[in-house]
């Protein structure tokens, strides 16, 4: 009755894509990760970037990753100025920490200059020597927070005390009204 038609059936065989030689993409910075200093690493000089540091190694200079955290690790060794968003440390720096939120000093850190930060946090066992200035981010300088309320606190006065002295009897002299009247002798 019915009969197939052959070229219905037909279907074309899959043919490979040619091979390509293999192409090599460089991955793009993405701001999570984080660059290393290794252990044999000595480097002299400014250490500037737009990533997150571990320090692992040697930098003689200053560290200026101000967007960025920055570690100085168990085996690191800074001598020099270290300015981040976070810094952590826990080996050996020798110079100021300047950070936009947070100063971390682990149990293992020995550290020896200033720190400015927001926030700072000292382990127990970290070592320290310098100053501490916790004072408003620069973020926040600009705008002012209103002032605090003062707010009174009651406070419950024995019957019969007025202004210092007691009743029934005569008012005891207060020593400005001692020295008011010796003024006026």
């Amino acid at each position: 009755m019915w009969k197939r038609d052959p070229q219905e059936d037909y279907q074309p065989t899959p043919v490979a894509e040619p091979a390509r030689p293999m192409e090599r993409s460089v991955p793009e910075r993405v701001s999570n990760e984080r660059a290393t200093i290794g252990r044999s690493i000595t480097i002299r000089g400014e250490v500037t970037g737009d990533e997150d540091l571990l320090i692992q190694g040697r930098v003689d200079g200053s560290v200026n990753l101000t967007e960025h955290a920055i570690t100085v690790g168990p085996q690191g060794e800074v001598r020099g100025d270290i300015h981040g968003r976070v810094v952590i440390v826990e080996g050996v720096v020798d110079g100021n920490l300047n950070a936009k939120e947070q100063v971390t000093l682990q149990a293992s850190a020995r550290v020896e200059g200033d720190i400015a930060a927001p926030r700072v946090r000292l382990e127990d066992g970290a070592y320290f020597r310098g100053g501490v200035d916790m004072g408003e981010s620069p973020d926040r300088a600009g705008a002012k927070s209103k002032p605090s309320a003062v707010t009174a606190t009651p406070v419950k006065v024995p019957a019969g005390v007025v202004d210092g002295a007691s009743r029934p009897g005569p008012a005891k002299e207060t020593p400005e009204k001692a020295a008011a009247g010796a003024a006026a002798k």
